[in-house]
């Protein structure tokens, strides 16, 4: 029997008693493969290929170790199907990867454990072994069966008694003679004793520093934020039912079910800003000046401003004289003060100013405004201010431009509390997509009381009518095909670490609303970190690349070699035993790692 190692490759059983027979596998009972081919665990589908275009032999087995590259994705084993499928070979994948064996069914490539046919490149192996075994055939020899204590037993009893009777026999001939039987201890050499002392305790020093000190090292991996596309297409569940149901799609797809509640009311109270003047207008006198060489004839009402914006109107038509010489024309003039100025201001007992100079608005050239103009050398007087507020022809547009922006606010929220009773209704539990292309929401008609133009009063009520429909979907539906795909985007030296499937940002393409059909691109945001767990390939290979760097280094220039590592490590930490121990200790086994996850160098909320 032929094993292998179990962390390199699968083990290979050649038993001529279960030749035939297949374990749970689409393998044909009799299969025994011309071929066997030995994948390395860091080999791409592109080197696979190559090996099999090379191959005479149409029957194959590929024996793919544990945690193999071409098993971290099933897009691999899709296009080997392919390939395997354009050679006109006959493949099977030989592993003890449990995961590499459901993937390579999944795409329909037979996949096993174990061979237990005939392969002549591995019968070639094991036949002198076999043979070996034959010829070399153990026998029974007959006789009673004699244990090896039983043989040495007599001799050792022998030697026992006469090593008691002889220490006897000594003992009487020195009592015969007379000699001294007592007991003497000799004294030990002191410097000897001494010396062995002092070298079993540098002995036991040297092997405590060689042995004891040990270094545990702290690792934080580096992440970094995965935040990949995804194109989603939304299907209309009644239209599509038997197609969702069979659910044999390359991308993302998703049913989706209309969201038609009825129409909704929103009313909206409008304060409104149009005023009424109850109150006095200001009067007094302006003395119109007239620089021209010509009379200048004023209109009845024509304004007069001042700088504040205030406006005073004539009420007759006068005819201001011209000048003469160096002495220019002047008449003094009657004037109102307007109710309001010209931002729509109550003037009233503003109205009330000082000597002033004011200008004339109608005069639209320059020059003109320079020749004539008016100046009070008095105050006006009698302005009193006193309004009623009023609705107006603008408060009637503005308060339904409002009522537009609050139900583009509001429309999602009332859609929603619908599907949330539909949900309790039906026993669902469907999400609403309020993206605006595919949210909508109809024009608003409305309601407001007749003949309030112009009538006094504070405020007004105005009431919106309108519709909104959307689309549902099943948000786990959705959640867990992209956390799916999500998971072959990470890097390969890396893992993920966390993923937020609440907030996914969904980008509209397009809509058929006469084929049911919506397509959107949606983004699932997760944290992926450096793969640093010794159990992991990834990982074991890096941590031993950097232990064969640091072992018995300074701690210093270890943790400055540590910190260097930017691409893999986020932060580090050094801690000795003892704590004074200047070095990394020179032993591997001395130096332990612990992996510190930090949620905080990254945040996907």
């Amino acid at each position: 029997m032929l094993e292998q190692d179990e962390n390199l490759e699968p083990r290979f059983k050649i038993n001529k008693n279960r030749i035939g027979d297949t374990e749970k596998s689409d393998v044909p009972a009799d299969f025994s493969p011309e071929k066997v081919i030995y994948i390395e665990i860091d080999d791409e589908i592109t080197n696979v290929f190559d090996r099999l275009r090379h191959v005479r032999g149409k029957r194959i087995a590929l024996v793919i170790p544990r945690r193999a590259v071409l098993f971290q994705s099933i897009v691999n084993l899709r296009i080997l199907k392919k390939k395997i499928l354009e050679l006109e070979k006959e493949v099977t994948i030989v592993t003890t990867d449990m995961i590499g064996i459901q993937l390579a069914q999944k795409v329909g490539i037979p996949a096993i454990e174990k061979i237990f046919g005939k392969s002549p490149a591995v019968e070639e192996k094991i036949q002198p072994r076999v043979a070996s075994a034959r010829s070399e055939k153990p026998t029974r020899v007959s006789g009673d069966k004699i244990s090896i204590s039983e043989v040495i037993r007599p001799e050792k009893q022998a030697s026992l008694v006469d090593s008691i009777f002889g220490r006897i026999k000594e003992r009487l001939k020195k009592r015969r003679k007379g000699n001294d039987t007592r007991l003497v201890l000799v004294a030990p050499n002191k410097q000897a004793l001494f010396t062995l002392i002092l070298v079993s305790i540098l002995l036991l020093l040297a092997i405590a520093y060689i042995a004891l000190p040990g270094a545990t090292i702290y690792l934080t991996p580096k992440s970094s934020i995965l935040d990949p596309s995804f194109n989603v297409t939304f299907l209309n569940y009644d239209r599509y039912r038997t197609l969702l149901e069979d659910n044999d799609f390359d991308n993302v797809v998703v049913a989706s079910y209309p969201v038609e509640p009825p129409p909704f009311s929103k009313k909206l109270m409008y304060n409104s800003t149009g005023k009424i003047f109850k109150g006095e207008n200001a009067r007094g006198i302006i003395k119109v000046i007239n620089t021209s060489n010509a009379p200048w004839d004023l209109a009845v009402k024509t304004r007069f401003q001042t700088d504040d914006g205030l406006i005073f109107r004539t009420p007759i038509a006068v005819k201001v004289p011209k000048s003469t010489g160096n002495v220019p024309g002047k008449l003094d003039v009657n004037v109102v003060a307007d109710e309001f100025d010209v931002n729509n201001q109550v003037i009233g007992a503003r109205g009330n100013v000082g000597p002033t100079r004011f200008f004339l608005p109608g005069i639209k050239n320059e020059e003109n405004k320079k020749k004539l103009y008016g100046e009070s050398t008095s105050p006006m007087t009698g302005g009193v201010t006193q309004t009623v507020k009023m609705a107006s022809k603008e408060d009637i547009a503005a308060a339904k431009e409002q009522a537009k922006l609050e139900i583009l606010k509001e429309a999602p929220i009332e859609v929603k509390k619908y599907l949330e009773q539909q949900n309790l209704i039906k026993k669902t539990n469907l999400s609403l997509l309020t993206d605006k292309k595919v949210f909508k929401i109809s024009n608003p008609s409305f309601t407001i009381q007749d003949n309030i133009v112009g009538a006094a009063m504070e405020k007004f009520e105005i009431i919106a009518t309108y519709t909104a429909t959307g689309l549902a979907f099943d948000r786990e539906e959705l959640v867990s095909a992209l956390r799916e795909r999500l998971f072959t985007r990470a890097d390969p030296d890396k893992r993920i670490l966390e993923v937020n499937d609440e907030d996914i940002n969904f980008k509209f393409l397009e809509e058929d609303i006469s084929a049911g059909r919506v397509r959107f691109t949606a983004t699932m945001r997760a944290i992926q970190v450096y793969e640093l767990d010794p159990e992991k390939e990834n990982g074991h290979r890096f941590l031993k690349k950097i232990t064969d760097h640091i072992l018995g280094a300074k701690i210093d220039d270890a943790l400055l070699y540590l910190q260097q590592q930017t691409d893999e490590i986020a932060k580090v930490e050094i801690k000795t035993w003892p704590m004074w121990a200047p070095t990394i200790p020179n032993i591997a086994d001395n130096v332990k790692f612990e992996i510190v996850e930090d949620n905080e160098s990254d945040s996907l909320h």
